[in-house]
């Protein structure tokens, strides 16, 4: 190596040297602190990649398992009232079968159906109330049938009324053809459903400047003002009639006017005429009328499927619900008052266990109004009828993710065991049907339909009857909760695989991601030495160009 100042190759090494130690001193400092390998994607691209591939593997294998234990309460909250519903079946058998002592008075056999009939009931109710997380596991339930109901949540029962006129409640009018010069023009007022009560209860203006039409006003308090340009209606033919179309967009107040203009010949009708006819004391006001209410809730409490008629009175305000439970019909009548503006008002049918929230807006409706629109939103008259429809829920197919696979999944199904054939607690399954018709039906042949008159043959039969539908609820019960038993079962398994699955993937990540630390101390250590020497060697390369001073004296 020749001796020379100005390049001190031995400097240079030494530097790269310490670089190096630094780096790798400082790499494993990051990684023994922060106990990952990988801080970065630089530190290894690769493994990254592999290492964030497993973590979602792990993410969803731990969340299905959460899955799966709901899945597991779930069933052990059916199988539960599930044993309850089977003890009340175990009694009623025994009760059938002691019904047919032939000991007994008509009387006892009748405190025994009463025994019974009860017994029918809560199973009813217990069914009814079981539920997990509101969803309905041995019930199906009832839901507003909203696409055959003419009476829903957010349904605004009478149209918004708009009008451009000092007098009258019109949506549309006639421009005079005169004041046109010449030709006729129609106009007709839309209003967006979103504006409907913003602007309820309120007069806007119309005014002009030349072609400029402006609509001022005041929405949720703060003063409003739009203009639009209002174009020339220009003549088609020199012997024609032309009919020409043009919408002006007040978009600010939710308001559309729609014009249809005819003009004869070639002549123009200026934007600047169409405007001032506008703002002309004749028609420059436009009133806006809100719903006069709207249905703003509907609540079920045990109401039974089916459709239910809604009539009304409008001379004296009342509306009247008429429908049939347990096959028998049923009609409650509520008279209405005056309902307030800005105001919600609940109408309560307690006889069929639904009520209806009615809000009423800006405009004040009076008890006939909100009767004859509850009734029948789209009809108008003094009397009218109206539908409300409840359909009863299906049994519902849950689903639950087994795997970090986004296809795997597990299906439990709910059952209805209730025994009613209609109403709010109808069954599903004709073993609870069979059951609770051969206790509560008033037909021949059946309990309910039995005195103290009729011959003991009878009441025998009947018992008999009872007897051999209780056997078949039993068996069917058994059968729902072997079910229930073995998918609880095979969760378990599932999720002893899935938490197995977890603890390995884990453990492969932890390979791949995680620090070292006996591999890592030790590069910690070689790291601070090399460091060190790295330092002297450089310091004693930044001498070794002194030797040139030698060379000079």
């Amino acid at each position: 190596m020749p001796t020379v100042i100005n390049t001190n190759l031995a400097s240079l090494f030494a530097q790269n040297s310490l670089n190096n130690a630094q780096n790798n001193l400082a790499q494993s400092v990051q990684r023994l602190s922060s106990g990952l390998r990988i801080n970065s994607a630089k530190d290894d691209a690769a493994g990254l990649s592999i290492a964030q591939n497993m973590q979602s593997q792990i993410n969803g294998t731990n969340q299905s398992v959460q899955n799966l234990n709901n899945a597991t309460n779930l069933l052990q909250v059916a199988d539960n009232s599930l044993a309850t519903i089977q003890d009340m079946l175990l009694k009623l058998k025994q009760l059938a079968t002691q019904g047919y002592d032939g000991s007994l008075s008509n009387i006892q056999r009748q405190a025994i159906v009463t025994q019974m009939q009860d017994l029918n009931d809560e199973i009813n109710k217990t069914a009814a109330r079981t539920q997990f997380n509101q969803i309905n596991l041995l019930s199906s339930g009832s839901t507003v049938d909203t696409n055959n109901s003419s009476i829903e949540a957010d349904k605004d029962m009478v149209f918004t009324v708009t009008s451009i006129s000092t007098g009258g409640l019109l949506q549309s009018g006639t421009l005079n053809a005169a004041t046109l010069g010449g030709g006729s023009g129609t106009y007709t007022t839309t209003l967006s459903n979103s504006f409907t009560n913003k602007l309820a209860g309120q007069a806007f203006i119309l005014s002009s400047s030349g072609a400029n039409l402006t609509l001022t006003g005041t929405i949720d308090g703060n003063a409003t003002s739009q203009t639009v340009v209002v174009n020339n209606f220009v003549g088609a033919g020199s012997s024609t009639s032309s009919l020409q179309s043009q919408t002006l967009d007040f978009s600010d107040f939710g308001v559309k006017v729609g014009l249809q203009i005819s003009v004869t010949g070639t002549g123009t009708i200026t934007g600047t005429t169409i405007a001032s006819t506008f703002a002309s004391s004749a028609i420059k006001t436009l009133t806006v009328n809100g719903s006069t209410s709207t249905v703003s809730d509907v609540r079920l409490s045990g109401m039974g499927p089916g459709t239910y008629a809604i009539s009304s009175s409008m001379t004296s305000g009342t509306v009247t619900m008429t429908g049939t439970i347990n096959g028998n019909t049923v009609a409650q009548t509520l008279t209405l008052g005056t309902f307030a503006a800005n105001t919600t008002t609940t109408l309560d049918f307690s006889s069929f266990g639904a009520q209806f929230d009615i809000k009423t807006y800006a405009v004040a409706a009076s008890a006939g109004q909100i009767a004859n629109a509850l009734s029948q939103s789209l009809y108008s008259g003094t009397n009218v009828t109206g539908s409300f429809v409840v359909s009863k829920g299906a049994n519902s197919d849950l689903q639950f993710q087994s795997g970090p696979a986004s296809d795997s999944f597990i299906n439990i199904y709910t059952v209805n065991v209730q025994t009613a054939t209609s109403g709010a607690y109808a069954g599903a399954a004709s073993q609870m049907t069979t059951l609770g018709t051969r206790i509560t039906s008033t037909t021949s042949g059946n309990l309910g339909g039995l005195t103290a008159n009729d011959d003991v043959a009878d009441w025998q039969a009947a018992f008999q009857r009872a007897a051999a539908a209780a056997d078949n609820a039993i068996d069917y019960i058994s059968t729902q909760r072997a079910t229930y038993g073995s998918q609880m079962n095979r969760l378990s398994y599932v999720s002893t695989n899935l938490r197995e699955q977890s603890t390995n993937l884990q453990n492969s990540r932890s390979a791949i991601i995680d620090t070292d630390f006996a591999s890592e101390t030790a590069k910690l250590t070689r790291g601070q030495i090399m460091q060190q020497a790295a330092t002297a060697m450089l310091a004693q390369a930044n001498q070794m160009p002194n030797v040139v001073l030698a060379l000079l004296k």
